[in-house]
């Protein structure tokens, strides 16, 4: 059996990269960063979904692969919406 007719077989060419979403916020201040994180925190507790997040002193940078996008899209969740206005509100 080749690959083309066995299922389980491994692929033999380049795999196909899984899209991922990604956001850099900045903020002015750590004061803002922080609390956009812990706005962050609280909507992921809500939304029971957990992203890749990476920070520093005024920049948060949030990824989102393509198996959180499908579980998100699968509630009709507004998880990226609603961290966006909250980026968006800090940064006032």
């Amino acid at each position: 059996m080749n690959a083309g007719t066995n299922p389980s077989a491994a692929p033999s060419g380049p795999q196909e990269r899984l899209p991922t979403l990604n956001w850099r916020f900045e903020f002015g201040s750590y004061a803002k960063t922080r609390h956009f994180l812990d706005q962050m925190a609280d909507l992921s507790k809500r939304e029971d979904y957990y992203p890749n997040v990476s920070f520093s002193k005024t920049y948060v940078n949030i990824s989102i692969d393509a198996e959180g996008q499908v579980a998100l899209a699968e509630r009709k969740s507004s998880f990226m919406g609603e961290m966006e206005a909250l980026a968006t509100a800090d940064r006032a």
